[in-house]
């Protein structure tokens, strides 16, 4: 299914495995309900630096060759743009671990696994944040994935310099990294709440560099939950936007519960034919 097969996006539906209690959960999960492949969320999960365990990491992975796997980088901890140069340069270099501590697993795939990262994570105040220095560790790093077989996106965000179409396309040009389009987060960015632009246009304004998707209604703003829609109309013109770009590798269901995600899930396969 992932080795050179062109799918088309309604088949490309991936899963978060911050819903399941481990990997293995995820993996069999995703097998038997006909997922397209998985996005393994490490602010959850921790890759290990015990080369044996590692190894064992990428067996489980490796028993599920019809699975296509995308990989959501730490946000909680990491802030790669920070003012304080201490602060961004060891969460460069931590990110960088982590694709040390996958490189051997992701130079061995036929394809080049996402990393999805953000920058403003956490809703942190832009004045504590420097905008030359994301730019330039966003493009060190992208350059870092890039050489290890990977391909680097950068997320748009409820706030922040990422919820502004004009401004994440500045990170992005300049980095020469793709965008990881989320739905939720633009639903609930200032922009489109206070009726400056529909989700529609910010998605056209994106068009180009986005390749993957993160799909769900919105995000509240005060615990920063993510909502399933709950009919089809909440959904249908970002799912019928999403379909016009051709270049997209994958579409993950960023739900929290499993209950949310069979309904989501199930809407979609209702409406769209999967």
């Amino acid at each position: 299914m992932v080795n050179g097969m062109e799918v088309e996006c309604l088949e490309k539906i991936l899963l978060t495995s911050r819903i399941f209690a481990n990997i293995k959960e995820a993996l069999d999960y995703a097998k038997k309900n006909n997922y397209y492949g998985i996005e393994l969320y490490l602010n959850k999960m921790r890759l290990m630096l015990n080369p044996q365990k590692a190894e064992e990491f990428f067996n489980e992975l490796n028993q599920y060759p019809e699975l296509y796997f995308s990989f959501h980088f730490p946000t909680s901890d990491v802030e790669i743009g920070h003012k304080n140069k201490f602060y961004a340069e060891t969460s460069l270099k931590y990110l960088m671990m982590y694709i040390d501590f996958l490189r051997p697993w992701l130079t061995r795939q036929k394809y080049r696994p996402i990393f999805t990262m953000h920058i403003g994570a956490n809703s942190i105040p832009m004045e504590l944040l420097n905008w030359e220095t994301s730019k330039d560790n966003l493009k060190k790093l992208g350059q870092y994935v890039s050489k290890a077989n990977g391909c680097l996106h950068l997320e748009n965000l409820k706030m922040g310099w990422t919820a502004q179409p004009k401004k994440l396309i500045d990170l992005v040009k300049y980095a020469g990294v793709n965008i990881t389009f989320d739905s939720g987060h633009a639903a609930s960015s200032p922009l489109v709440l206070e009726g400056k632009i529909s989700i529609v246009e910010y998605i056209n304004q994106l068009k180009p560099f986005i390749r993957y998707v993160h799909l769900y209604a919105y995000e509240t703003l005060n615990e920063g939950r993510h909502m399933p829609p709950k009919t089809w109309v909440e959904i249908e013109d970002i799912w019928r936007s999403i379909k016009s770009i051709k270049e997209i590798r994958g579409i993950t269901l960023e739900l929290i519960t499993l209950p949310e995600l069979e309904n989501t899930y199930n809407l979609l396969k209702k409406h769209s034919n999967i």
